[in-house]
């Protein structure tokens, strides 16, 4: 109970810090993300909101689970870890790309997210390289973290493998703030869930996020206009 409410915290005190340094130091307003474009004062933002979060995580969580960070799955990249990192991006974009089209077919309504809107929104070389480090490797460490290493562990001791599983999945689909995308990326997250539970191994589930991160990027760099 107290390493979940050290993380809550840890969040809230990085929502501050992101509006504290995008408004007073570089005069963006993180609030107007989903229709604003990428800036410096969003991207540094994000980063810096980041550090609280992670301190928790890192000191938090195995003093809580009584885990070392190996325990909890953060390990090397070796070849089976790896396989299930490819394996489960597949899995990934497979599942997401089925029920958008699903979601489409019956509501019209593609997934949009916030985080595209403002990727496509800039053609500044260093912005968007920092943003794909953003979206490929810190976001992915930062979320695998909490919604695997640490949500999904905490609920498999209250419950069957499937219901944490699908829970931390919801979760996971409702952080990212956007109701269009909510169902393609809850159901990403059981399938993170999944690849971490079968592998036993943190780094794999980061490997399956950041790939499948990886892939979007790609796309949308290929289809914006020169």
């Amino acid at each position: 109970m107290l390493v979940l409410v050290a993380i809550g915290v840890a969040f809230y005190a990085g929502l501050i810090l992101d509006s504290f340094v995008a408004i007073r130091l570089l005069g963006t307003t993180p609030g107007d993300i989903a229709s604003a474009k990428l800036t410096w004062g969003i991207t540094i933002g994000q980063y810096l909101s980041y550090l609280p979060v992670l301190a928790v995580l890192l000191i938090g969580v195995p003093w809580a689970s009584r885990m070392s960070l190996h325990d909890l799955g953060l390990r090397g990249f070796d070849r089976t870890t790896v396989f299930a990192g490819l394996i489960g991006a597949v899995a990934m974009y497979a599942v997401t790309i089925g029920l958008a089209n699903v979601q489409y077919t019956f509501t019209h309504q593609k997934p949009e997210e916030a985080a595209i809107t403002l990727f496509t929104s800039t053609h500044d070389p260093a912005l968007i390289v920092l943003f794909t480090f953003l979206a490929t490797i810190a976001a992915p460490f930062m979320e695998e973290f909490v919604y695997r290493g640490f949500l999904f562990n905490a609920l498999m001791r209250y419950a069957p493998v499937w219901i944490a599983a699908l829970v931390s999945g919801l979760l996971f689909g409702i952080s990212h703030g956007s109701l269009s995308a909510f169902l393609p990326l809850a159901a990403s997250g059981v399938v993170l869930a999944y690849v971490y539970q079968r592998s036993g191994s943190l780094t794999a589930s980061m490997i399956s996020h950041a790939l499948f991160n990886l892939i979007n990027v790609a796309l949308i760099t290929l289809a914006k206009p020169s």
